[in-house]
C-alpha cells in the first residue's frame, strides 16, 4: 500500500527521491552511462529495502523500472527502418524487440511492486469499466487511424520527410509493437514513477517530473530539427496523461490512446526505406 501521504517540507526521503531523478536524468542525457546508472538505482533500490528503509526504498522505486528498461538498446540493438515487406513479418525484429523489452520492464514493475507492497489498483491498473474500455479502444482506433493519415504531416517538421507504405500486413507486427510499447510505457511513467514519486514530491511534481522524463528519453537523434520544441511536445503529452491518470484514478485510458498512436508509429518506423 502506498500509505504515507504527502507532506510539506523536509524529510531523508525526499532527498533520496531527488537523487534517484538525478541519476535517471543523468542517463538519459547520456545514453552510453545508461547500464550504470541502472546498477546504481538497482543497488539502491535493493539496499534500501534490505535496511528496511521503505519510504526511501520507494524513491529509487519509483525509477527502476525505467531505469532498467532504457538499457535495452544497448543490449538489443536500437531500432532502425527496415522496408517493405521487411516490416509485413509478424515476427519483424522491431515487433518481437520491443515486446521483449514490454515482458521485462513489465515484470520489473510487478517484482518491486510485491516487494513495495504496492497494489494493481493503486499503479492504475484496477479493472476498467465499460466506458472505460469503450473509450480504451476508440483511443486506439482514433489515433491509429489518425496517426497513419495525418501524422506524417505532424511529425515532418521534426524528423523531414517521411515516404512510407502502408501495407495491410504490416497491422500484425504493428499491434504486437503497439500494444507492447504503450502499455509499458504508460505503466513506467504514468503507472510506476508518478504513484510512487507521489508521496515524497506530491501529485503536480511526480506529474512534471515524469512528464519532462518522458520527452527527453524520446529525444533521440532521429529528430533532426526544433529538438527543443520536440521534447516539449511530448514532455506536454506525458504531463497530460499524467493528468488523466490522476483524475480517472485508472491507466487504460492512456494506455488505448497510447497504443493507437504507437501502432501508426511502427508503419512508419518499420515501413520505410532501410538506409543503404
Amino acid at each position: 500500500m502506498i500509505a504515507t501521504p504527502y507532506r510539506p517540507g523536509w524529510d531523508p526521503a525526499k532527498g533520496i527521491a531527488g537523487i534517484g531523478a538525478g541519476l535517471l536524468v543523468f542517463g538519459v542525457a547520456v545514453p552510453e552511462l545508461r547500464p550504470a546508472m541502472a546498477a546504481l538505482i538497482s543497488a539502491g533500490w535493493l539496499l534500501l529495502l534490505l535496511a528496511r528503509k521503505r519510504n526511501m526504498a520507494l524513491a529509487f522505486a519509483a525509477v527502476l523500472p525505467l531505469a532498467i528498461v532504457l538499457v535495452w538498446p544497448a543490449v538489443l540493438g536500437a531500432d532502425a527502418p527496415m522496408g517493405d515487406p521487411a516490416c509485413r513479418d509478424p515476427f519483424s525484429v522491431i515487433a518481437v524487440r520491443r515486446l521483449l523489452v514490454a515482458v521485462i520492464g513489465l515484470a520489473v514493475v510487478a517484482l518491486v511492486a510485491r516487494a513495495m507492497g504496492t497494489s494493481r489498483a493503486e499503479l492504475g491498473l484496477r479493472r476498467p469499466t465499460r466506458l472505460e474500455a469503450i473509450v480504451a479502444v476508440a483511443g486506439v482506433l482514433v489515433l491509429a487511424v489518425g496517426g497513419l493519415v495525418i501524422g506524417p504531416a505532424i511529425a515532418e517538421p521534426f524528423f523531414g520527410k517521411l515516404d512510407f507504405p502502408v501495407p495491410l500486413a504490416a497491422i500484425v507486427p504493428a499491434v504486437v509493437f503497439g500494444i507492447a510499447n504503450g502499455t509499458l510505457e504508460e505503466v513506467v511513467y504514468r503507472g510506476a514513477m508518478q504513484t510512487w514519486l507521489r508521496p515524497m514530491m506530491g501529485t503536480w511534481v511526480a506529474i512534471l517530473l515524469q512528464g519532462l522524463v518522458f520527452g527527453l528519453v524520446h529525444a533521440g537523434p532521429e529528430v533532426v530539427t526544433l529538438l527543443a520544441v520536440h521534447v516539449a511536445l511530448l514532455g506536454t503529452v506525458g504531463v497530460l496523461g499524467g493528468i488523466a491518470r490522476e483524475r480517472l484514478g485508472s491507466l487504460w485510458i492512456p494506455i488505448g490512446v497510447h497504443i493507437g498512436a504507437d501502432i501508426a508509429l511502427y508503419v512508419g518506423l518499420a515501413c520505410r526505406a532501410a538506409a543503404a
